[in-house]
């Protein structure tokens, strides 16, 4: 590791300081523009385009942590559970702490002080592939800010206004999940880049011990897994299966057992085996933690919608492959893991488990390198030629490798001038959501639209009765109940028997509660009115 360290330059490190500043500038204006622009009578909320509902999860487990809760509670279920450890989002509340921040900003904080150190990282590692200075600047560029092609399928996104139909996921993957590309990584969530690194961390010291059998290394390895088994468990399946495999490929061409590769995987596996048996402890013993596995559906789009999702990437890297073994370099360690690690992790995207897309983080990695191998074999056979026509090549690139890049950016704006969905709240339900917290006791439960119930817990220790279609148990099932409940006045017996059957002890009643229907909470015998502004009332269960 020190001769790796040692062959990078300083002027290399000052690139790597550069390109993070680049990506930190960019992936942040987004948000600064929708805060700028926040309207008076509004809160902004800081979320973002890719997976809209889960920020206000986020936010909730970092305002646990903010509070000093170590174990935190699921504010989202409504039922009895175990609390849960979750160091991702305890380190980011920690933080929020120091720093006396709201989640959102100290979310984005953790994002920007985590992209230097995945940007060190990464060029570390490609700097044991490339030994070239320029080949390791390329791919960070490549691995920075390079996607697919789903931006020529955006008619999808009209198509198909929810992403589902016909049985599937219909949007590019390219355009909004950020575990397959890079950018989005960087751009959405700290917890997604710090899983990237460990990830980097874990095949890069692999890489290093097949040289010299350090075991060292293996155990360096092995808490790297225990860290990201802790808080990414969809990782591990990845993990084990890519480590395997690049075992099983070095057996097969040195026809023998290599002992040391024996080793280092029981030293990987035990040291990281803590985390994974948490996790089957919690799917053992804890109902709630079952129930979110099962809702947990990630399934990976249709294999042509993949295909076009890494697009010029997958063309490329695929041609990369094909030059290392003309060369006859694919029998070198390094090239023969890039290889098994993008063939192996595109074949896990069609694992026959409910989170295949989840298993896509890092894949982008070897999907750069190799096509930054690609493209420099073309241009060292094709020198002359490329030369001559270096600005049309140059515009044929960025049509292949930046647009959908492009688009999270223009989308995000979008979403912020625009208003959508929850990227910002009104002042009113953000002040009766804040006086709620002052005046109830913790363990209250309050009932609400899914949207409301989705804002409830991101900002206050709250519980909502039905808000996320993953942690709120039987989703589908409440997210119908309180169309049913508001659209209009029922007997008060029944009313109230429907609010005691589920423990529900307040009603928040706002301007998304009224469109229901004519249900009138004012002069309920169950009721007792305890807050009001403008817009949004607040209902005590009485007995």
């Amino acid at each position: 590791m020190k001769e790796l360290f040692n062959s990078i330059t300083k002027k290399e490190w000052l690139f790597v300081i550069f390109l993070s500043l680049a990506v930190i500038f960019i992936t942040t204006a987004p948000a600064v523009y929708g805060w700028l622009k926040t309207p008076a009578d509004k809160v902004f909320t800081g979320m973002h385009f890719v997976s809209a509902d889960d920020w206000f999860v986020y936010y909730s487990f970092i305002n646990q942590g903010k509070a000093g809760q170590l174990l935190f509670t699921d504010l989202f279920a409504p039922v009895e559970h175990f609390k849960v450890f979750r160091p991702e989002w305890l380190a980011v509340g920690i933080l929020a702490k120091i720093f006396n921040l709201s989640a959102p900003a100290a979310l984005h904080l953790a994002r920007i002080l985590l992209i230097p150190v995945f940007f060190a990282v990464a060029y570390l590692f490609l700097a044991y592939i490339f030994k070239e200075e320029i080949k390791r600047k390329v791919a960070s560029l490549f691995l920075a800010f390079s996607s697919g092609l789903g931006i020529f399928f955006i008619y999808r996104l009209i198509q198909y206004p929810s992403n589902y139909g016909a049985g599937t996921f219909q949007w590019p993957m390219d355009l909004w999940v950020p575990d397959n590309n890079t950018f989005l990584s960087l751009f959405v969530s700290p917890h997604l880049i710090a899983a990237a690194t460990l990830v980097f961390l874990i095949f890069l010291s692999l890489l290093l011990f097949c040289e010299n059998y350090r075991y060292r290394l293996a155990v360096f390895a092995g808490f790297c897994g225990l860290a990201l088994f802790s808080f990414h468990p969809f990782q591990v399946l990845k993990i084990y299966a890519l480590i395997g495999g690049f075992f099983l490929v070095l057996i097969i061409k040195a026809k023998k057992i290599i002992r040391p590769l024996v080793w280092f995987g029981l030293i990987f596996f035990f040291l990281s085996l803590p985390s994974v048996l948490y996790y089957l402890w919690l799917l053992k013993f804890d109902d709630l933690t079952v129930q979110r596995a099962l809702q947990n559906i990630n399934p990976t789009t249709p294999l042509y919608l993949t295909l076009v999702s890494f697009g010029g990437l997958l063309i490329f890297a695929a041609l990369g492959i094909w030059f290392l073994i003309k060369q006859k370099k694919i029998r070198e360690n390094k090239y023969l893991f890039l290889a098994v690690w993008a063939a192996g992790q595109l074949a896990l995207l069609y694992a026959p488990i409910n989170y295949q897309r989840r298993l896509g983080l890092g894949i982008h990695f070897p999907l750069a390198a190799l096509t930054v191998i690609a493209l420099f074999y073309l241009y060292e056979k094709n020198q002359a030629w490329v030369k001559k026509w270096a600005g049309p090549l140059a515009l044929i690139g960025a049509w292949i490798f930046l647009p959908s890049t492009l688009f999270a950016l223009s989308a995000e704006v979008m979403v912020f001038s625009q208003e959508r969905e929850l990227s910002y709240i009104s002042r009113d339900l953000h002040d009766s959501i804040i006086w709620f917290s002052k005046n109830s006791p913790d363990n209250s439960v309050a009932f609400s639209d899914y949207k409301t119930g989705l804002v409830l817990p991101a900002y206050v220790l709250r519980t909502s009765y039905v808000a996320h279609a993953v942690e709120t148990p039987f989703y589908f099932q409440k997210k119908k109940e309180p169309a049913w409940f508001f659209s209009e006045n029922r007997r008060p017996e029944t009313e109230k028997d429907f609010l005691n059957r589920r423990r529900i002890n307040y009603i928040i009643y706002g301007p998304t509660e009224r469109e229901f229907g004519s249900y009138d909470p004012a002069g309920k015998p169950y009721l007792e009115l305890v807050y009001g502004n403008e817009t949004v009332e607040i209902y005590k269960v009485v007995e």
